[in-house]
């Protein structure tokens, strides 16, 4: 092969694999972006192409340019908003990344269709537009369908609802399964889900917003209000952040997957002022709400 690189076809070709990559790592993490996100970032995976353009660098130096493109990529595509969202949309490009180099590679290899050029951390073919594509497309299905299989070994990862019931309210709201939350009461060993504030405002009551907004403590709240006795403070440590979250226990936390419906009676409820997600969700489940139940039928 020539060492001529045709310009238009590096840049379609960058653009195109950055979008499919993004997104799959929408779909293994569960995080819902704009596509407007994902055009913009595939504009910006296809510029990084011109890396191959650059002198020949040091691996330390190719290494950091290649983290700081997959930064911002992963930066455009879903924004920073919470951290452990970021770093959660950015193991997920990291992982589906590698999966899609190394069974692309293996179909290139198998095929031998030649035309290769790797430079600089970023990989050439000389070869038909068209063919390239039905290669990436072939790629990005054997990796959507590989997190599909995933997730259907471990049901809690699909998007569920969860409804919340306590004195004769109700409310449900979309919940995400968070398998490392094991967040429980210290006083009965109740599992503890996190919702956001602003998904449960209009469901609090009045009198007790400013209590879930921090702004005062329980002892603010007259002993005969119903909820005084379901109140709680429950201590957390996160990401280097430590403090306490108000919180209620409910009279039960009703989980709706595709496939079943399964109650925690008493789970307790933390609410937080943080954003969970980009609005995809506002409800994090505790871990053990539902691995319990995999193996088993519908309950109500």
């Amino acid at each position: 092969m020539s060492d001529v690189i045709y310009l238009d076809i590096l840049i379609a070709i960058n653009i195109f694999v950055t979008y499919l990559l993004l997104a799959a790592s929408a779909f293994f993490s569960a995080v819902h972006t704009k596509r407007w996100r994902l055009l913009l970032s595939s504009l910006f995976g296809g510029a990084t192409a011109l890396l191959i353009f650059l002198p020949e660098a040091p691996w330390w130096l190719l290494l950091t340019e290649k983290l700081l493109c997959a930064l911002a990529i992963v930066w455009l595509g879903f924004g920073f908003g919470e951290r452990r969202r970021f770093l959660r949309c950015f193991s997920a490009f990291f992982a589906v990344s590698f999966a899609f180099a190394g069974i692309m590679l293996a179909l290139w290899l198998t095929l031998k269709p030649g035309g290769m050029l790797y430079h600089n951390g970023t990989l050439y073919f000389d070869v038909n537009l068209i063919t390239f594509v039905l290669f990436a497309c072939a790629c990005y299905a054997a990796v959507r369908g590989l997190v599909a299989l995933l997730r259907r070994r471990h049901p809690g990862a699909n998007a569920c609802q969860a409804t919340v019931q306590i004195l004769g309210r109700s409310i449900t709201l979309p919940a995400f399964y968070d398998s490392g939350n094991k967040l429980t009461d210290g006083f009965t060993g109740a599992p503890v889900v996190v919702a956001e504030y602003r998904a449960l405002c209009g469901f609090l009551p009045e009198e007790l917003r400013p209590f879930f907004r921090g702004e005062g403590g329980m002892g603010q709240i007259p002993p005969e209000d119903p909820w005084r006795s379901r109140l709680r403070e429950i201590p957390f440590h996160a990401l280097g952040r430590e403090g306490l979250l108000p919180a209620f226990r409910s009279d039960r936390v009703t989980v709706k997957t595709k496939n079943q419906a399964v109650p925690t009676p008493q789970a307790i409820v933390a609410v937080t002022a943080d954003a969970l997600s980009d609005g995809s969700y506002a409800l994090l489940l505790q871990a053990s709400m539902l691995e319990h139940h995999t193996k088993g039928g519908a309950s109500e």
